[in-house]
């Protein structure tokens, strides 16, 4: 909302309904500041109406954030919902008629640790690593010991479902064989079957959705009880999957480290964890995307437009966030071993 300020936009921000239903002041003051809520695990008709309305309207603009969850690996964009291009392109198709256009505006935004925040990322490791009854591994590197514990944190949780994994496997396979095996479990209970392309998230999203319709159903209340323990197999399933194996290996900056270790204590404890210290944020707006020239591609083959979009949105983003790291002068940016 600063970097709107400062280029002079006003925008009505579409946000989960969860944050809305922290504290009552915050609810109020985001609703005054244009805010408006989405339930991510239904069709929620009305927030689509509200966005749709907004971009058709024109006064303000419209703020999306299209990956949907909050993922702690900032360098790293994570697959967007379509729903994003999709609105775009709708609204496009309708104000076309009129002559006025839908300009779709990417967004890169990296947040970056302003002080050396080493100790105190240590520090967290050895809690984690004592909550989980990780064996000490304070002679090893930093990349090793947060693999260590890490691994004895996902063991401990899948363990008291009754599940066993092969520790021994590289960590982007660990994580697809763990995040898959309590997914398969999961669709099992609820009678949903994941298509052959589908990713983690995805299969993740499914079984959220299929959940979510059963718990807002009245005439399964009996049900109800069994999808409350649906949704914490769902969460951790997002939990693990919403790890990437490689993300510290690939390039272990201080930043990367640091997020990495408060997702990490956020998922052991089950409570938001504040940032290790002191951060800033850069915001990089990229050139406007023209939707007119979707409009012929989404009269045809709507799905194929709104993918294509959704990919240069993508592509656009990451390359932003690259920028940002190539001229980032802070700590946060910097090796770990340096």
């Amino acid at each position: 909302m600063e970097a709107l300020r400062q280029v002079g936009v006003q925008s009505n921000i579409m946000a989960a309904y969860d944050v809305f239903l922290r504290r009552k002041r915050d609810a109020w003051v985001m609703q005054k500041l244009g805010c408006f809520s989405v339930d991510r695990e239904g069709s929620d008709a009305q927030a689509m109406k509200q966005a749709s309305a907004t971009l058709r309207q024109g006064r303000y603009g419209l703020t999306l954030f299209p990956e949907g969850n909050v993922y702690l690996q900032n360098d790293l964009i994570t697959p967007f919902h379509d729903g994003a291009a999709m609105l775009a392109l709708r609204a496009a198709r309708e104000l076309a008629k009129e002559g006025r256009r839908v300009l779709v505006v990417p967004v890169s935004i990296k947040a970056t640790y302003t002080a050396d925040v080493r100790p105190t990322v240590t520090e967290c490791v050895d809690r984690v690593a004592a909550a989980v009854d990780a064996e000490d591994e304070s002679g090893a590197d930093m990349l090793h010991r947060l693999r260590w514990v890490g691994v004895a944190a996902l063991r401990r949780n899948l363990r008291r479902r009754g599940m066993e994994i092969d520790a021994q496997l590289d960590l982007p396979d660990l994580i697809e064989a763990s995040a898959g095996e309590v997914l398969q479990r999961l669709e099992d209970k609820i009678g949903i079957e994941a298509k052959p392309n589908d990713t983690l998230i995805d299969r993740v999203r499914k079984a959220r959705r299929a959940i979510h319709q059963v718990r807002a159903d009245p005439e399964r209340v009996a049900d109800h009880e069994s999808a409350t323990v649906w949704a914490d197999e769902a969460m951790l399933a997002f939990r693990i999957a919403s790890y990437r194996g490689d993300y510290v290996r690939s390039n272990p900056t201080v930043d990367r480290f640091a997020e990495t270790v408060q997702k990490l204590t956020e998922d052991v404890f089950s409570v938001v964890q504040p940032p290790l210290g002191p951060r800033c944020a850069f915001v990089r707006f990229a050139e406007p995307i023209d939707t007119s020239e979707y409009l012929e591609s989404f009269s045809a083959k709507a799905r194929v437009a709104v993918q294509d979009l959704t990919a240069r949105l993508e592509q656009t983003v990451q390359t932003g966030i690259d920028a940002l790291n190539a001229d980032n002068p802070h700590p946060g940016g910097k090796p770990w071993s340096s």
